[in-house]
């Protein structure tokens, strides 16, 4: 062997047990392709460069990633990702039951909450329904902050939303809320939800606060209820195929850096509401954010969260979240 670097670092191997294709693997260099619905500007976008740049640094360079956004659908970004044409993605849909059973409104208290529920046997069974249906790795949950609704018009109580057309996530947890509150659960493509508020194909919105902040969907549905409508438990997934394609030293630094920044995600996320509310007000007024009586959504919505998530979960699962 006449390059003398590289014939150095294979006696080096050898004499570590490691074969001529595992320390070229080692010294490679591992290109992901991260990809988002949303723009950079999205927290978990601003999240997943953050948390990509410390594994490319402590990996000496070895991984890096290429980030890709207002890249269409979450469904089709998922299907991308189990398919493996995008290695990474941050996104609400997965199209699965499990998961979309978490969106209720009144099911989960907050954030911190989610993150207890899914380190427990429901998040186990979502890890384990990802990967049979996707071959998809569910490195865990983040957050861009609470789902809210708003309404092109203010509303004055939760009976006002009765009759109205709302578009709706492609969760159905969210068709079977707005409906138990006698509203119309509308679907429309992310893509051309601000055009559908502008025209008046729907009356409002459910979505994340901070995606209707970035996406400017507050210029054209310009009130909003503060109180938080079911919590968003985005998932952070990577192909099975991409992960494996990692050095057992890769995946440690990866899921050693996830546990790290996991929590400062979650932190971030309810820092970040605030100011996300201040910036609504300060393009619609003071009264353009509001908080409506937590009390009557609750009787309106409890029943009907129990009911949908012990349906997909069994009997008894309602409470075990409760407890979390």
């Amino acid at each position: 062997m006449r390059d003398p670097v590289k014939r150095r670092a294979l006696l080096l191997a050898a004499a570590a047990g490691l074969t001529a294709p595992q320390v070229a693997r080692a010294q490679a260099t591992l290109n992901l392709r991260y990809a988002n619905a949303s723009n950079a500007q999205n927290i978990s976008n601003v999240f997943a460069e953050r948390m990509m740049k410390l594994v490319e640094e402590r990996s000496g360079g070895r991984i890096r990633t290429q980030f890709l956004y207002n890249l269409g659908s979450e469904q089709t970004i998922v299907e991308g990702v189990s398919l493996g044409t995008i290695d990474m993605a941050i996104s609400g849909y997965t199209g699965m039951p499990e998961f979309d059973a978490l969106y209720f409104p009144f099911l989960l208290r907050d954030l911190r909450h989610g993150v207890r529920v899914m380190a427990g046997p429901i998040g186990e069974r979502c890890r384990q329904a990802m990967q049979q249906r996707y071959n998809i790795r569910l490195v865990g949950v983040t957050n861009t902050g609470p789902f809210l609704l708003s309404t092109k018009t203010k509303i004055g109580s939760w009976a006002d939303v009765r009759g109205r057309k709302i578009r709706v996530p492609p969760f159905a947890a969210y068709v079977e809320a707005i409906r138990a509150m006698g509203a119309a659960p509308t679907p429309v493509p992310f893509n051309e939800v601000y055009l559908a508020l502008q025209q008046g194909v729907v009356d409002g919105l459910v979505t994340n606060l901070n995606v209707m902040i970035v996406n400017k969907f507050f210029e054209v549905s310009t009130n909003v209820a503060s109180n938080e409508f079911g919590v968003g438990l985005d998932k952070f997934i990577i192909s099975q195929r991409s992960y494996q394609r990692m050095t057992p030293e890769q995946r440690r630094i990866f899921d050693d850096t996830w546990a790290e920044v996991q929590p400062a995600s979650v932190d971030y996320a309810i820092e970040n509401a605030a100011k996300d509310f201040d910036a609504w007000r300060a393009r619609n007024g003071a009264d353009s954010v509001y908080a409506l009586d937590l009390g009557e959504l609750e009787r309106i919505l409890a029943p009907s969260a129990r009911q949908f998530f012990e349906a997909t979960f069994g009997p008894g699962s309602f409470d075990v979240v409760q407890r979390a």
